[in-house]
């Protein structure tokens, strides 16, 4: 009854997670609905994390179809995070037949919008040097927990990037969205 997730195609068409089936195809009259299968994708959320394990044992699962990695203790096993993420990217191909797309950042909220910036396929690194330049001009809508009302609630208050969040005084957000206000700023 509803859409669980959409392939890029259809997202161009305006069809979104937990939209009705009936709206998905009025936007999307051509759409091809698959009937998902739980039991598949969690035995296969189970085998990537077997594959991931075999680079390191800091392993935290975030959803059926995405993992954080702490590569830190392997680097001198394997190469860079890079190489590494290279390395996991060629053997869920070739054992999945699936693409994916990582990203290698400082901490797990910038690995997060990294990967999500180059789908599907894409393999993005923000080091420590570059994390000011990348949020610069990003927009809060692309932070994990900032949706459209807080968005817009931003949005009045003349906040519409990370860089112009970061610079926003932390008791203005905290009167406006209490205690969550400062987890904003910071």
């Amino acid at each position: 009854t509803i859409v669980t997730t959409s392939s890029y195609e259809a997202r161009e068409w305006g069809v979104k997670t937990g939209m009705t089936v009936h709206e998905a195809r009025r936007r999307c009259p051509q759409i091809i609905l698959v009937e998902g299968n739980n039991t598949k994708y969690t035995d296969t959320c189970t085998e990537l994390v077997s594959v991931y394990r075999c680079f390191t044992p800091l392993v935290e699962v975030y959803s059926v179809d995405e993992a954080f990695l702490d590569l830190t203790g392997s680097l001198q096993l394997f190469g860079s995070a890079a190489s590494i993420a290279r390395r996991i990217k060629e053997r869920v191909r070739k054992q999945f037949g699936l693409t994916c797309s990582a990203g290698i950042a400082p901490n797990k909220l910038l690995a997060k919008l990294a990967s999500d910036r180059h789908k599907p396929d894409g393999l993005a690194e923000i080091t420590p040097e570059t994390v000011l330049g990348f949020l610069d001009n990003l927009p809060v809508s692309k932070l994990c927990g900032i949706g459209k009302k807080v968005e817009l609630k931003l949005a009045t208050l003349g906040i519409h990037t990370c860089a112009e969040l970061g610079r926003a005084d932390s008791m203005l957000l905290r009167h406006h969205f209490g205690i969550i206000g400062e987890v904003l700023h910071r």
